[in-house]
């Protein structure tokens, strides 16, 4: 019978355990065999591992790495903020009516441009119209109540002057009694003497006494007329009216006529005061009319609109929002270290996401003057033109702000310093093929660079980067 003979290739390790298996001798030589053997594998795993670590180690990388050079021209720096930010509208309006009734008409719609005075909805105003007719009614009955009153103190200015006439006759008339019953009196006592004497009769004399009597009443009758005549026109008239008595004639005869015509001036100031009175009731309704023409306040876009034809607007509605962007703001949130760098009038420069790498810039309007306790940040705000209107409120903007320009300043790369300790540095300089060290004093940073202010000039080389491996090479030398 044939048979197939299988043999199977062992590993130094399954040869080991093998070998221990067969007797007590073997399993101790065995044992020692395999300690050496897991030693021995250990050894070589540590040593994989600290090449790999060594190989992948920046120092390692650096120190290997070959150094690159710098040759010093003096270049523009620039110092600026970076920040992120968002542009918002120059100025926002909610629009309102101070009418309230029914939206009758509405003439824009989101996004629609609008310009400053364009009639964008109107309101609905028959009862404004009918209620402005009955107070034009009003006003032509309060017209024509003025008109009355007025030609009734006109007509008791006239009779003033009737009046004046009037007294001027009485006046005449007591004269002209009084001078015929002083000669009536003369002539009464001159009878008298020569009844005494008997130059006359008695009935003569009773004749010329009887005449004496009657020049005397007439004389008291004109005089009573007279004061009657008088009542008003007197200078006690004047004072008891709380007027001090003029000196002049001509004065004291205008008083004498206000104070007789007080009633008619005061129904003629009565119904022009109640037509005055109903035209600014009439100009308020005209103002009311007027007002349901809701037009928009700003030229801009309209950015939303609250409400649609039928609803009815109230005194805190608001039909629609304009924002003007013919100029936009970009606002930034600066740190509070940073934001002391910043004063108005500078100027920012930023892209928009939505129109790629294209820079616009603007200058500084407004610095928020209350951190934010939050975010520990002011806010910032540039002013720019929006020609076009293209950039729109809530874009993502992100913004330089220059702080700093110098035209001829010699920069650095911060790795090229080998050395530092405050403004103190130390670099490599390249010279006819030999590398020296040199001290350095540093400014400001510049982009990613160091300024260095003293230690260096125009022309010299450096070592720019992995000065490094140079002094590492120079102390393997030695």
């Amino acid at each position: 019978m044939n048979s197939i003979i299988t043999r199977k290739t062992s590993s130094p390790m399954h040869t080991l355990i093998g070998f221990l298996r067969r007797d007590k001798k073997n399993k101790i030589i065995g044992a020692l065999l395999l300690c050496i053997f897991l030693l021995a594998m250990y050894r070589v795993v540590h040593i994989i591992i600290a090449h790999v670590s060594s190989a992948s180690s920046p120092h390692s990388q650096s120190a290997h790495a070959a150094p690159e050079y710098l040759k010093i021209e003096p270049q523009e720096a620039v110092c600026s903020i970076d920040a992120l930010g968002q542009i918002v509208y120059y100025e926002k309006v909610n629009i309102s009516s101070k009418v309230q009734g029914r939206l009758e008409k509405l003439y824009i719609r989101e996004g629609s441009r609008v310009a400053k005075g364009q009639l964008i909805a109107e309101i609905e105003r028959l009862s404004l119209e009918l209620t402005l007719k009955e107070q034009e009614s009003e006003l032509d009955i309060a017209v024509k109540s003025h008109d009355l009153a007025k030609a009734k103190y006109e007509n008791a200015l006239k009779a003033i002057e009737i009046k004046l006439a009037q007294i001027r006759k009485a006046r005449a008339e007591v004269y002209d009694k009084k001078i015929i019953y002083e000669n009536m009196t003369r002539t009464l006592n001159n009878k008298a003497e020569l009844f005494k004497v008997g130059g006359i009769s008695e009935s003569e004399y009773e004749a010329v006494k009887a005449q004496h009597t009657t020049h005397h009443t007439r004389y008291l009758h004109a005089k009573a007329d007279l004061e009657i005549q008088e009542v008003g026109f007197r200078d006690s008239d004047i004072t008891a009216a709380g007027l001090a008595l003029p000196k002049s004639d001509d004065a004291k005869l205008a008083l004498f006529r206000a104070i007789n015509t007080k009633m008619e001036k005061a129904e003629v100031d009565a119904a022009l005061s109640k037509i005055n009175q109903v035209k600014q009731v009439i100009a308020s309704t005209k103002k009311l009319i007027e007002e349901t023409y809701i037009r928009a306040p700003l030229t801009g876009i309209a950015a939303v609109k609250n409400m649609e034809v039928g609803e009815i607007v109230k005194s805190d509605s608001i039909i629609a929002t304009v924002m003007d962007i013919s100029k936009v703001f970009i606002s930034l949130n600066i740190g509070e270290t940073e934001a002391k760098l910043l004063h108005e009038g500078q100027e920012v420069t930023f892209t928009a996401d939505a129109f790629g790498d294209e820079v616009f810039r603007g200058k500084i309007a407004r610095i928020t003057p209350v951190l934010d306790s939050k975010t520990r940040t002011f806010e910032i705000k540039a002013l720019l033109a929006n020609p076009g209107m293209k950039l729109l409120p809530g874009m993502f903007a992100r913004a330089k702000i220059i702080i700093e320009k110098k035209a001829d300043a010699i920069l650095i790369p911060p790795e090229a310093i080998i050395a530092k300790k405050g403004d103190e540095g130390e670099i490599l300089i390249a010279k006819k093929n030999i590398h020296l060290r040199q001290k350095i004093t540093t400014g400001k940073e510049f982009g990613g660079k160091i300024e260095v202010l003293k230690g260096l000039s125009a022309g010299d080389t450096i070592v720019a980067k992995n000065p490094q491996a140079l002094l590492a090479e120079a102390l393997s030398e030695k």
